[in-house]
This record gives C-alpha cells, structure tokens and sequence, in this order.
C-alpha cells in the first residue's frame, strides 16, 4: 500500500474507532420526559457499517473473490464520505445541558481534529491519484 493510502487507511480506522468508542450521533430528539433521544441517521449508519467493512478489507483482504483489488479506492471513497457527513450533518460527541433553555450538542475538539486529519489524508490522496493520471 502506498504511503497516501496508508495514511488515509489509518486516519479513516482512527475516525471510526473514534465514532464507535465515544458515541458520535448525527440525530437527537425529544425523548419525552424533558429528555432527549441521541441516535444514528440510516445514513450514517449505513456510512459507518461500509467504512468498517472497506477497512477490514483492506486489513484482511476482500471477502469477495469478485472484488479486483479495488480496496484501496473504495477507501478513499468511503473515508470522503464519511468525514463530510460528519462535517456536514454536525454529528456530535458532546452534549451541553444547558436546563430550561435546552440542550446543545456540539463536537470535541478530538473529533474536529480527527475528521480534518480524515478530509487532510483524503486530499493528500486525491492529489496523487491526479498527478499519476
């Protein structure tokens, strides 16, 4: 694996390992009770449940003996798409309980820097692929 795509694998791995330890959501609602109901867009789900399979195809090879070694680009693909959603659906690490006047949810800073390291791996990648064209 080259270097971009090394960077990018691992960047994309630290977002999702991220996502999945500290309970990143994109969605909260009412929940009844004054409380509140944090959860996972389908979308977001579904773009979480392929970053896990791209990287673990990556790690360990497709699982499907029709996939031509393609893994590298569905990376790239996958690592992009993930990181604007987060980027442009606020989904958020931390909630402020802010009493009367409600809630705020809001993204850490671990979080910014992980997904702008993401999107930095992506571009590094996306470079490369237009100057070897």
């Amino acid at each position: 694996m080259e270097d971009g795509f090394l960077t990018l694998f691992e960047a994309a791995k630290a977002l999702v390992t991220y996502i999945d330890k500290e309970y990143v959501f994109d969605k909260a609602s009412a929940g009844g009770c004054s409380g509140m109901d944090y959860y996972l867009s389908d979308k977001f789900y579904d773009l979480i449940v392929n970053a896990r399979k791209v990287i673990s195809d990556v790690e360990n090879g497709p699982e499907d003996a029709d996939t031509d070694g393609e893994a590298s680009l569905r990376l790239l693909e996958t690592a992009k798409a993930l990181a604007t959603h987060v980027e442009k659906e606020r989904a958020f690490d931390k909630v402020n309980d802010m009493g009367s006047v409600g809630i705020e949810t809001y993204q850490s800073d671990t979080l910014i820097e992980i997904v702008q390291n993401t999107n930095k791996a992506v571009q590094e990648v996306e470079n490369g692929l237009k100057v070897s064209k």
